[in-house]
């Protein structure tokens, strides 16, 4: 039964309170897709309401597509009303660092996933010595439960991470400048009061760097410099000189470079704070994992001057439910804490606070650290291996920041550039960047893994993204990798979301584009049937063909040109998988699929039917799919053009119910160069087992033969489709050997 509240004495009526209350619980996922809500007169009870009043608020939920209403049944959560939330609640938490944020925006929907779901891995915590622990605490101190939690942190607790610091990190300090708090943010909002106090009224932040730091700081008043990140941190050199301020680094594992500052760098910093009477704060938030070579010291433990504010989690130590954060003041500052200390109550649970202590004390946290170091050192090598087997053909992904940490940061290379800005220019550029990584975080949702986007690194042809592979079981690893790779080369292909465009893909051979007059042709036309000009030239093109082959150093691939209604143009090195000699040898299977384009002369991406397509390809183990019509003709494959043979005579559909292809012009040309009878005429299903034989012809494909559709076989040796076959060959070569397209066409 859904358990909702009312308040009576609210300013709100009755039905909007419970329509604003179930809407939230719809959208955020408590109340499922499909799942029953309570009768009228059932919720009428139970919220104390009319059933009149109800009823308003169910069917102002079924007008906004929230419920559905079905006969004799009932009342029904929506589809889709979860999935348009949820995307909402991903930017919502767009600002969380996701080391810290843990598994927690997307994690629901994660979880809910049909297929696998990596939102953790047992094996990385043992939780029967947590359990263990907790008992300890429940059994053998039960009386401190029932007082409230110290505001600093329970002093158990603090006392064996004063210890623990030590030991590990070379942190210097008593459990009195321990201050404990649930995550990171609480803390530096503790710590934003105390700088106010000390009068400091500057802090210098890392860029890129953590951006809900910079939400807190700018909120709390404060002045703000972004100060460049380098290989060996952040540049010291730039920062304020002759006033007092503060500076905020992660001096060990730079999220999101993974930079890490040497020694050298790091006397260099304190001698800059002590000069300027300045304070560091050191968020050292995951210096445990870190899997080459001996960490460096805290600064803290350097620190002669007393300048460093020390921060440090356990959230990647431990596991994601467990929200403890600490920091560590220098001594002249706890006094200033103490002063602020009695306004604020304890963020984190005082039995999970008690129960880690006893797990830290028994040695436990010790023991499973060196368990996690072990597990996620063989995890990021897994990883590893298996981005570069199956994202290095093209420079598609390149892994980086690989030393430390429970993530990878990679860069996903689509090699998009900027033919024509349109209307709305940069603005354009940035929100169909924007739009990109959104569909690839939520594509890789859907696999199960988790991935955020790196918004401050992202630039043209370039999105960068935070992958979780500690939260994968290791034999689960490649497995997951290439689902996502394969995830991501399907989207980059998809064209840019929210305008309506055409778009083209043009073979790159030997650097040389295939083809490029007709292309560009085609293109025109697409336009013109929107009232829209080509906003650059065959000539502009070209040049930029050759400038984004010569900067990706790639010589043959298939490159998409995209433009959108408002004039935004692109292009972009499309992720290709040409056919092996033994396709072309032996054929390929294809299937039917029923399905239209929407307008079959214009090269618009019709992004329904390319997924719909994509699944019954990846299902039925297929190469293509040829689409029927409501008449039950075949008109054309998903992404080719379809020719029969019968008798030595060549059939395909008339030009007028299929995209005109480019390959399909100049084998046309070539049927009729050699006299070969060709037929425009519509091929019906029941027709197919007339024919002896059959191809399809596309950018990537060129012509391949086709050995099956269904259960029905064809030849692919039939001579005139081998002579086919063998003159586009002749023409795509000299194409590459540099031929003047007039001359080729001939």
């Amino acid at each position: 039964m859904i358990s909702v509240e009312i308040d009576h004495n609210s300013g709100k009526s009755l039905y909007v309170q419970l329509y604003e209350y179930l809407k939230r619980e719809i959208a955020e996922g408590r109340i499922e897709t499909g799942e029953r809500l309570p009768s009228l007169r059932a919720m009428s009870g139970a919220a104390g309401m009319s059933v009149t009043t109800v009823k308003t608020a169910y069917e102002q939920l079924i007008v906004e597509g929230y419920l559905i209403s079905k006969p004799q049944s009932g009342y029904y959560a929506a589809r889709g009303a979860v999935i348009k939330d949820s995307r909402k609640r991903s930017k919502d938490h767009e600002g969380e660092d996701p080391e810290r944020a843990g598994a927690q925006s997307g994690d629901r929907d994660m979880q809910k996933n049909n297929g696998t779901s990596f939102s953790c891995d047992l094996e990385s915590f043992d939780f029967v010595k947590w359990k263990k622990c907790m008992s300890a605490v429940l059994n053998d101190t039960p009386e401190l439960l029932l007082s409230d939690a110290d505001r600093q942190g329970e002093p158990a607790l603090r006392e064996e991470i004063a210890r623990y610091l030590y030991k590990s990190r070379g942190v210097v300090c008593t459990q009195d400048q321990v201050v404990i708090s649930a995550g990171t943010q609480q803390l530096i909002n503790h710590l934003a009061r105390i700088l106010k106090m000390m009068e400091i009224v500057h802090v210098s932040v890392e860029d890129p760097g953590y951006m809900p730091v910079r939400s807190i700081i700018r909120d709390w008043g404060f002045s703000m410099s972004c100060i460049p990140v380098k290989d060996d941190g952040i540049v010291i050199e730039r920062l304020p000189v002759n006033i007092r301020t503060a500076v905020y680094i992660c001096p060990q594992n730079q999220f999101p470079t993974g930079a890490l500052m040497p020694i050298s760098r790091r006397h260099e910093i304190l001698d800059w704070a002590e000069a300027n009477d300045s304070i560091i704060i050191e968020d050292d938030y995951n210096s445990e994992l870190r899997y080459t070579g001996m960490p460096i010291p805290a600064l803290q433990g350097i620190d002669h001057g007393n300048r460093v504010v020390y921060l440090g989690s356990f959230t990647s130590t431990l596991f994601p439910a467990i929200r403890i954060s600490y920091m560590v003041l220098p001594k002249k500052m706890v006094k200033l804490y103490e002063k602020i200390r009695g306004n604020y109550d304890q963020t984190c649970s005082k039995t999970e606070q008690l129960t880690l202590a006893e797990f830290m004390k028994r040695g436990f946290f010790h023991t499973n650290l060196r368990r996690v170091r072990k597990l996620y050192s063989v995890k990021l090598q897994e990883a590893l291996e298996a981005i570069r087997e199956y994202g290095s053909a093209g420079n598609f992904i390149t892994a980086e920041n690989t030393q430390s940490g429970i993530n990878i940061i990679f860069r996903l290379n689509t090699h998009t550039m900027v033919i024509a800005g349109g209307q709305n220019g940069d603005a354009r550029s940035q929100e169909i960047r924007r739009e990109m990584a959104e569909r690839l975080v939520q594509t890789a949702a859907e696999a199960g893994i988790k991935v955020r986007d790196i918004e401050q690194l992202d630039r043209e042809g370039q999105i960068y993204m935070v992958f979780y592979y500690n939260q994968i079981p290791l034999s689960q690893i490649r497995t997951a990798v290439r689902t996502m790779i394969e995830g991501f080369k399907s989207d980059v292909t998809k064209g840019s979301l929210g305008l309506p465009s055409v778009y083209e893909v043009i073979r790159l051979s030997g650097g040389r584009p295939q083809f490029l007059q007709e292309h560009y042709e085609r293109l025109e036309r697409s336009l013109a049937s929107m009232r829209i000009p080509v906003p650059f030239t065959c000539g502009e093109l070209a040049g930029c063909i050759a400038r984004l082959a010569e900067e990706s150093g790639i010589k043959d691939h298939n490159i998409k040109i995209e433009v959108d209604v408002s004039g935004h143009s692109m292009m972009y090195l499309n992720p290709t998988h040409y056919p092996s000699a033994e396709l072309y040898e032996h054929g390929v299977r294809t299937d039917l699929f029923k399905g239209e384009r929407k307008n079959p002369n214009i090269k618009m991406m019709d992004r329904e039917l390319r997924d719909a397509t994509d699944k019954a390809i990846k299902s039925g183990g297929l190469y293509e799919v040829l689409l029927v019509n409501r008449d039950g003709a075949i008109t054309e494959g998903s992404r080719s053009n379809v020719f029969f043979i019968k008798n030595g005579e060549i059939y395909t559909s008339p030009t007028d119910a299929v995209l005109p292809g480019v390959t399909r012009t100049i084998i046309i040309r070539i049927i009729e160069e050699a006299g070969i009878p060709l037929h425009y005429c519509a091929v019906k299903t029941d027709e197919l087992a007339d024919f002896d034989s059959a191809f399809i012809s596309g950018t990537s494909p060129k012509v391949m033969p086709v050995a099956s559709i269904g259960e029905i076989t064809y030849d692919v040796n039939d001579p005139a489709l081998r002579y086919i076959m063998a003159g586009f060959n002749r023409k795509s070569e000299q194409y590459a050997g540099g031929v003047q397209e007039d001359n080729v066409l001939k």
